[in-house]
């Protein structure tokens, strides 16, 4: 048995390796996609998980397991590798720089308002 999804072939029985590139390409695609305006993600995104579920339909229970964990586990783990997005840069601000900018509005406050309004 031999089916093809987006230009890859897969043979029976599975190839991981073939599996995992298919998660990079449909990866690859998304990313591309975000740049054009007249492509819905939402949509496209569907569209391939649609594809790779028509494959899987002509799986056995075992064998369809087996893809969904490859491709799944794939486009996990190439989601969480964003080195243009770190976990880290949505951390918000530190309590210090929080501190830093209420004290400077305090003494802008206290110079500004307060001392003119005292004198």
């Amino acid at each position: 048995m031999t089916n093809t999804i987006d230009g890859f072939t897969f043979g029976n029985p599975l190839e991981p390796s073939d599996i995992i590139a298919l998660a990079h390409h449909h990866k690859k695609q998304l990313d591309e996609a975000i740049f054009h305006q007249e492509i819905h993600l939402g949509h496209y995104c569907l569209e391939q998980r649609k594809r790779v579920h028509d494959y899987t339909q002509t799986l056995d229970p075992a064998a369809k397991a087996e893809f969904y964990r490859y491709y799944d586990g794939e486009l996990k783990r190439i989601a969480v590798i964003d080195e243009e997005h770190p976990d880290d840069a949505e951390g918000g601000l530190s309590v210090f720089t929080i501190f830093i900018v209420l004290a400077v509005i305090a003494a802008i406050l206290y110079f500004g308002v307060v001392q003119n309004v005292v004198s």
